[in-house]
């Protein structure tokens, strides 16, 4: 179904001028889909994006934090009495001491962990995007499932339309004496059940556009829904699916996962050396008779607990790197198969659309025969069948057509142009 990837130059790129980067053309917009606007709406009000929202808030906090770093200043207090003993006299002071330290984060490791910030930030306006980009592509599988329902009550509700015709009219012929009473039930039989389909079509069509207006209630659904032809499969093609697999979401995203598990090893590797802890401290003692004034550092020894962390951290960044390259060539894979099912239900839809026709054809040449008295009605019901089956198989040819036409072209950023990353 209908897939929304977005256009992005690189990882840590802008996500805005990403966006303005390679514009589309208006009219490669569906003319099936609702408009524009409302369909950008409806996807920036979903709770996921919402969501997604508020975590690139957090991101954005998460980057201040890194770049403040986890050390504060701490004040120690400290209060005791002494009891001395001399020459047979007991002598009771007061002795205090206040210090005041902080651990001191040794040179590289703030640039270390305000890059790191930076990437975090990114990576959650990667998963906005991404946010969006699956909202999207939900929100345009459940349209194009509408629209193949939709148009499929349309193909059961004209036979069954014609079904009634032709039954009050084999009836009437009955009645006349120009047909038998057989014929009549036959054809009566055959109205009947194609009302029943075309009432559970309608039916159908009724439940996913409820679901629509449930999940995205800012959409309004149209009464009669264009269903354009779709589009031959053009020389540019190749292009779209190149352009997709540069800019897909999901791989930006492993990318990104990876760009941040080497800094994070980084910064690991750094923390091997510990960062010390300088304070001063000020005291008294014996009631005051005596002042203190110092400074003093502590070092912490670091050990294998510091070693293996590197050590987890360095192979954890491994791994996301290999996790980046699997997902291009699953990526590669899934692109390359939407490139031929492209190709693939456009040649189906125009060999579907020719074989109704054909059968249609087929079927009023038959009724057309059967009036006369040169074919009986069983072989009108079941040509008239016959024609339906095909009918419906054109009708959801075209749906499948330009939902995957559009899928690619989302894929390539190429089906609408603006300032905003609205699931593109």
């Amino acid at each position: 179904m209908a897939a929304f990837l977005s256009r992005r130059g690189a990882v840590l790129a802008p996500l805005a001028a990403l966006m303005l980067a390679l514009p589309a053309r208006a009219a490669d917009y569906p003319a099936e889909l609702p408009p524009l606007p409302m369909l950008q709406a409806a996807i920036e009000a979903a709770p996921e994006v919402r969501a997604a929202e508020a975590l690139r808030e957090g991101g954005e906090a998460e980057r201040r934090q890194l770049a403040a770093g986890p050390y504060e200043w701490t004040l120690n207090a400290d209060y005791g009495r002494r009891r001395t003993r001399e020459a047979g006299v007991t002598a009771r002071t007061g002795e205090w001491e206040v210090a005041l330290e902080r651990p001191l984060r040794l040179p590289g490791k703030a640039g270390l962990d305000e890059r790191l910030g930076d990437l975090k930030v990114k990576a959650a306006e990667l998963g906005l995007a991404d946010a969006r980009h699956e909202t999207a592509r939900a929100l345009l599988a459940a349209w194009y499932d509408w629209l193949r329902e939709q148009a499929g009550a349309g193909v059961l509700r004209a036979q069954a339309e014609a079904a009634a015709r032709e039954a009050a009219a084999v009836t009437r012929r009955a009645e006349l004496g120009d047909a038998s009473r057989l014929d009549a039930m036959q054809a009566e039989a055959a109205a009947a059940q194609a009302a029943a389909a075309a009432r559970l079509g309608e039916g159908r069509a009724a439940a996913a556009a409820a679901g629509l207006r449930q999940r995205y209630p800012q959409l309004a659904l149209p009464a009669r829904p264009p269903l354009p032809d779709p589009a031959p499969p053009g020389a540019d093609l190749q292009e779209l699916v190149e352009l997709a697999l540069e800019h897909d979401h999901g791989l930006l995203l492993a990318r990104s996962a990876a760009a941040r598990a080497e800094a994070e090893s980084q910064r690991a590797a750094a923390q091997r050396r510990p960062d010390p802890t300088f304070g001063v401290r000020y005291g008294r003692e014996r009631d005051s008779a005596e002042h203190m004034v110092g400074a003093y550092v502590a070092i912490p020894l670091g050990g294998s607990y510091r070693n293996a962390t590197a050590d987890m951290a360095r192979a954890s960044a491994a791994a996301a790197a290999e996790q980046a390259n699997a997902a291009e060539r699953r990526l590669a894979g899934e692109l390359r198969a939407r490139h031929e099912m492209v190709i693939a239900t456009h040649d189906h839809w125009r060999l579907a659309e020719d074989s109704a026709a054909r059968l249609a054809a087929a079927a009023e040449r038959l009724a057309l025969a059967q009036r006369l008295g040169e074919a009986p009605l069983a072989e009108v019901l079941l040509a008239r069948r016959q024609a339906l089956e095909a009918a419906l198989q054109a009708s959801g040819a075209r749906v499948d057509a330009l939902a995957e036409q559009a899928s690619l072209r989302l894929a390539a950023h190429r089906l609408w142009a603006d300032g905003e990353d609205h699931g593109e």
